[in-house]
């Protein structure tokens, strides 16, 4: 094994990963797929297990089979901390068995000729004149240790980026991501009686609860509901704590049954700039593309994993231009969801500059409609603060806020627009200065100063 060499080493077995290395096996490309969960486990993670069905069409897997979800999803709605107002999403989306969905995209790359190494932790990350070329590895089951080289490495270790942590320093790459854009989860699956309003994804907006995150109800089937607790990195609150703070007040959650437990970190923020540095490359929440949202990240990890695999696919076929191949998958990941989460990320960080009074404020007055969330969802800055809002609230209260919410939506639209102006390599670097700008600007004229 330790003189095998491949063209491409993916680290990381999950939707990212595995999505990577299917790309590069469906264009005969010799891949190993390393993972240190047993193969018969890969698919188990801490998630909220829903996953929108377009994101499956746009990845371009056939539509999953009835046995990886439960159920299916065909709305979100979203509540204030009073849970007395709410806005609407419309949209199909899965609940998914999450182990039995890992499980059928492994056994699709698998099918198409993939290798995979499970049970073995991939650790150091070789480099000669400055490209990586050996990777070290160590098989969990009886510590023997070795090293695999490939010419292109993937990281789709998760947010810890393993590669990522060792590549040289790259202009727009950040090896440690802030505490700040974290979100810190707990959730368990319950047997209940039976599940409320089957069909609809509830996320519950609590400053007390989850401060600077959410906590939700996902109904899976009649009897299996998926409930969680997000909070932001650094707010020093333990979620499992006030997790079960909801379980207290629920009478339905109270008396249910335990069937999983665990906690878990997502990177809920724009993903890195750079999905390239050198022969390695970014995916999943390696290349934090959870949205900054709501924290779904199947969906994206999946997209960023496949243009990952072909951009190294393309890089191979075509040596003499390896640089301009690879760099396609960060313009291509910001033409399909990059912009749109960049936008997303400034109404994140307004909304985590919200106390639940002024949340629960907006909603009542309905400074946010179904058709904004649905709007803001999919990326689209267009919404505005209605001449009927400003009506009802001018010269009674929060002047500011209003304000801040309407320049919130001018700068979501400004930082897209930059976004989708993604530069070629030569002029990343003031690219990248611009960007940053805008976010410092942003922070400083409404956040720091609110």
């Amino acid at each position: 094994m330790d003189s095998e060499k491949y063209e491409a080493i993916v680290v990381g077995a999950g939707t990212a990963g595995t999505l990577a290395s299917l790309a590069l096996a469906e264009r005969g490309v010799k891949v190993l797929l390393i993972d240190s969960k047993t193969k018969d486990i890969i698919g188990k993670k801490v998630c909220g297990d829903a996953l929108g069905t377009h994101h499956i069409s746009n990845v371009g897997i056939p539509f999953p089979p009835k046995e990886t979800y439960k159920g299916k999803f065909d709305s979100v709605r979203v509540y204030s901390p009073s849970k007395k107002y709410s806005v609407k999403v419309e949209g199909e989306g899965l609940a998914l068995n999450r182990h039995a969905f890992g499980q059928w995209l492994l056994k699709l790359a698998l099918d198409k000729g993939v290798e995979l190494l499970d049970n073995t932790r991939a650790e150091i990350l070789k480099f000669e004149n400055s490209r990586a070329k050996e990777l070290k590895v160590v098989e969990q089951k009886n510590g023997s240790t070795y090293y695999v080289s490939g010419r292109y490495f993937i990281d789709a270790s998760g947010f810890y980026g393993i590669l990522r942590r060792q590549v040289p320093e790259t202009l727009g790459l950040e090896k440690e991501i802030a505490l700040e854009d974290l979100s810190i989860t707990y959730r368990e699956i319950r047997r209940v009686k039976k599940s409320e309003d089957l069909g609809v994804a509830k996320i519950f907006l609590d400053e007390e609860i989850a401060p600077g995150g959410y906590w939700w109800y996902f109904p899976q089937d009649d009897t299996t509901v998926n409930v969680g607790v997000g909070v932001q990195g650094g707010k020093n609150v333990n979620p499992k704590k006030n997790f079960y703070k909801i379980i207290e007040e629920n009478e339905e959650l109270k008396s249910s049954e335990i069937l999983e437990q665990g906690g878990g970190i997502v990177p809920t923020r724009r993903s890195i700039y750079t999905f390239v540095s050198g022969n390695v490359l970014f995916a999943g929440d390696a290349a934090c593309t959870a949205n900054p949202i709501h924290g779904g990240g199947i969906g994206p990890s999946m997209l960023s994993g496949k243009l990952c695999g072909e951009a190294v696919a393309d890089a191979l076929e075509d040596q003499e231009r390896e640089e301009e191949k690879l760099w396609q998958v960060n313009k291509r990941y910001v033409n399909a969801y990059g912009a749109k989460a960049a936008g997303l990320d400034i109404f994140r960080i307004f909304l985590q500059s919200l106390t639940n009074d002024e949340i629960e404020f907006g909603m009542s007055k309905g400074l946010v409609t179904d058709e904004d969330i649905t709007d803001i969802g999919y990326g689209k800055a267009d919404f505005t603060v209605r001449e009927k809002a400003l009506i009802i609230i001018r010269g009674i209260t929060r002047p500011t806020m209003l304000k801040h919410l309407a320049e919130t939506a001018k700068y979501m639209k400004i930082v897209k627009q930059e976004y989708l102006k993604y530069p070629d390599y030569d002029k990343f670097t003031s690219w990248v200065e611009k960007i940053e700008n805008i976010f410092q600007e942003y922070k400083q004229k409404f956040i720091e100063k609110s």
